[in-house]
Formats: structure tokens, sequence, C-alpha cells
């Protein structure tokens, strides 16, 4: 499965969230660390979604940039 996943900076470290997960949120020192944060905290997710019956979102999400 494929998801967006959203990457903010802060002064000292980068956070990363899923959309189409509520809840599913990591971060790092680095944009790098941060990404790969975030896939263990998806697939921790996702096995927590299965184990407990609840459906697994897809996500539908698509990113676009636009300049103002």
């Amino acid at each position: 499965m494929r998801y967006v996943v959203v990457l903010e900076r802060s002064d000292s470290e980068w956070f990363a969230y899923v959309p189409s997960l509520p809840g599913c949120t990591s971060s790092g020192r680095t944009q790098g660390e941060a990404l790969e944060n975030i896939k263990q905290a998806i697939q921790l997710t996702l096995e927590y979604r299965k184990e407990h019956g609840l459906d697994i979102p897809a996500g539908r999400e698509s990113l676009a940039e636009v300049e103002v």
C-alpha cells in the first residue's frame, strides 16, 4: 500500500503524519529519519488495525503545490 506522508519542519526536528491514518504520526531529527520512523508507525498502525478487526483505509490523497 502507498500512503501520502506530510512532513513539517520545526526549528529542531521534522514531524510526519499520514492523513489516511488518523493518529499515525512520528518525528525525526532529519527528514530522512522522520520518513523511516513514519514507515514503522504505518506498519504498526496497520498491524494494530488488522488485529483488532478495524478497517484499513486506502491511501486516497494526492499532493499538489500551488503558487500564490
